[in-house]
């Protein structure tokens, strides 16, 4: 074998490459004559899992943002990968749909061409190793979790492809709000029921909590026996946002003061002297 052949095979063999970053000089010439650049826009969402005996349950919000403005009130944002193994997704919108898409036809084909069920870690390890090769400019967050003969599972993974498996897990710009009631009330070897019901009082957190989350809610269960689907969820404070009442039964000196200072202000009174 020739060293051009050698190094064609070796090209292939590493898979396609990342991003292409030429033009970045050109786009920065372009700003200095007064091109405009496109703006950047934050992204906004909750998604939840926790795992409970034998099984996930994951679920997510239906608000898609672009900046201050609610694009979609209708966004799926719960992937299905197999008939087992799902995805919740945070970030960018069309990179989730895509890179879901993805990791789903790869799983499908691996499932005909062995003829078994395709496992979890194995939807993770695609993911990851896909995202990675972008560092972070696929804006996917990824929740993904299901059953497969050897178990149920639940990873969370950044953009960067940094995945970790967790009991529980939350992501977005609601996560804040959601974790708090993942932390309060999560139980191991809980029952369907209860991991139920904690995923939906996280994601009411999130809701209430974060403008870019809300609308209404998704939620999929899963088992070794079957998969169950349920939503759209409105919660009743979706509806009656008035009535709306969470308690953070946090115990007084849980956080730590570390640092007190008293400030005080002169009230400085001023005489109106235009008349």
């Amino acid at each position: 074998m020739n060293h051009e052949n050698a190094k064609t095979l070796s090209m292939s063999l590493s898979g396609a490459p990342g991003f292409d970053f030429c033009n970045t000089q050109r786009n920065m010439a372009m700003a200095k004559m007064g091109a405009k650049i496109p703006t950047l826009r934050s992204t906004g969402t909750t998604i939840v899992a926790a795992t409970f005996k034998g099984g996930v349950v994951m679920g997510a919000d239906s608000r898609a943002t672009q900046g201050n403005i609610i694009a979609d009130k209708n966004c799926m944002k719960v992937h299905k990968l197999t008939e087992s193994l799902f995805c919740c997704g945070a970030g960018t919108a069309a990179d989730l749909d895509q890179v879901s898409k993805m990791i789903s036809s790869n799983l499908r084909l691996q499932e005909l061409n062995t003829g078994k069920k395709a496992r979890v870690i194995t939807a993770v390890r695609m993911a990851k190793q896909h995202l990675y090769r972008y560092m972070g400019y696929i804006g996917a967050y990824l929740l993904i979790g299901g059953v497969d003969p050897t178990g149920s599972y639940l990873y969370e993974m950044s953009a960067h492809g940094v995945s970790m498996a967790k009991p529980f897990a939350s992501e977005g710009s609601g996560s804040y709000a959601a974790i708090s009631i993942l932390e309060r009330d999560f139980k191991f070897a809980q029952t369907e029921e209860d991991a139920k019901a904690l995923v939906q009082r996280a994601l009411h957190a999130g809701m209430h909590g974060d403008n870019a989350s809300g609308n209404s809610l998704n939620l999929v269960t899963i088992t070794p026996a079957n998969t169950k689907f349920e939503g759209p969820i409105v919660p009743d404070f979706c509806v009656q946002p008035e009535k709306i009442e969470l308690e953070y039964k946090f115990k007084p000196g849980s956080t730590q003061v570390l640092k007190q200072k008293e400030v005080k202000y002169d009230v400085i009174e001023s005489m109106d002297i235009s008349q």
